[in-house]
Order: structure tokens, then sequence, then C-alpha cells
């Protein structure tokens, strides 16, 4: 795992200056290029009945971990998608992922006939430790891929975002969405060997690196 470890760091922006944020990234010295079309991320995210992995982002628990199923396109029909167990070790970050080939309409399924479809695809492991867990939110968002000329740097624009509250109800909720800050995310990442790299990179932008959780802010705003 140790090869796959790296460096993830954020910065917050207002997204009304979303063009302003951008024109950093192509104005950059690392001469950052598109790496992928744009698209719609699509996250449902599971804890503990007690609220453990909200917990430990709260408290900055040094090894800490996120469990989410993962699609992409504007669509409640998932059409594949893929199962992410994101482990953060201090300021290193690793995931692990498996791929989930059932296709579902979110909108139909209970949310017991959707943990049995993922664990289909899953490894014993994950479906035994997805019987623990509970959806909590699903977020939606769009990202911006990009990428530094020599490949070391990979970057994401993230905005537009939503989140759904799934503390209540047998089936999932996609019509009442909570009120998020409109914020855009820079994230940054680059493997462990070019933390200098990194940090070279980040001191080009205008803003402050910050601790940011898609999760925890959704879940927040659920409770408030």
């Amino acid at each position: 795992m140790n090869d796959d470890l790296r460096y993830e760091q954020k910065m917050v922006f207002d997204a009304l200056r979303l063009g302003e944020a951008r024109s950093w990234v192509y104005a950059h010295p690392d001469s950052f290029r598109v790496a992928n079309p744009p698209r719609q991320v699509n996250n449902i995210y599971f804890d503990t009945l007690d609220r453990q992995i909200m917990l430990d982002h709260i408290n900055g628990t040094a090894n800490r971990s996120k469990f989410r199923f993962r699609w992409y396109g504007e669509s409640w029909q998932t059409n594949g998608g893929q199962i992410e167990v994101k482990k953060k070790i201090g300021q290193l970050g690793h995931k692990t992922i498996q791929p989930i080939s059932i296709s579902m309409d979110i909108t139909r399924l209970s949310w017991r006939e959707i943990v049995n479809s993922l664990k289909t695809d899953l490894s014993r492991e994950y479906a035994s430790l997805l019987e623990s867990l509970y959806p909590t939110i699903i977020n939606q968002y769009r990202r911006e891929y990009y990428v530094s000329m020599d490949g070391i740097i990979r970057l994401t624009l993230d905005y537009d975002m939503r989140a759904f509250d799934q503390s209540f109800g047998f089936s999932p909720n996609t019509r009442f969405t909570k009120p998020l800050r409109n914020h855009v995310i820079i994230e940054m990442k680059s493997p462990k060997s070019s933390h200098q790299r990194l940090a070279n990179c980040i001191a080009e932008f205008p803003l402050r690196c910050t601790p940011n959780s898609k999760y925890l802010n959704g879940v927040e705003n659920a409770m408030g």
C-alpha cells in the first residue's frame, strides 16, 4: 500500500468566483491541462449507527476512513459505479476501489435492495463491512480534471454541490436537498515521493490550504 500513498491538499474558494479559480489553474507555472471531460460525481456515504466515521473526521483522528458508493453522470440510474474505501494516514491518503457492474435506479429501490445489489459484486470483506454500515448522505457535484504538464500533480475543481440527508426512511431521499455553502474546492494530489513538488505547486495559488470533507459538510448540514 505504501506505493499508493499520496498527498492530498485542498483549498476552498467562493463558487461565485469559479472563473477566477479556473484562471489560476490555466496561468499556473506548472502548465496544467485538461485531463478528462468534466462530469457529475454522485456518492452515497455510509457510516456506523453511532456515526463513528463522522466523529473521527470531526476529532481529526490521524488514521481514519470513509466508505462510499460512487457513480458518474446526471442520472439516478447508476449504470455501474464503484465502492471506494478512502483511508487517511496522517497527511497521506490511500483509496481502494471495487467496481460495481450492476445498474440500479436509486429512486425505485429500498436501501435494503440497494445494499444487497452492491454486495453481489463485493469481496467477502467489503460485503461484511457494508452490512455493518448505514447510508447517511448522498452528495453530488460537478468536477473538472486537470494534470500538470509533467503528469505529477493532479488537480480537480468541484462545485455545484448538493446533499441529500439519508438519516430517515427505508428508501433514498432524492428530492429534498440540504443547504450547503456555495464553494468551489480546489484539490491537488501527488505521489508520496513528490511532497516538495506539491508544496511548490500550492505556493503559486493565492489561497491557503484548509481541511475540507464533503461528507462532513453534508452530515453537519443535515444535522443542523
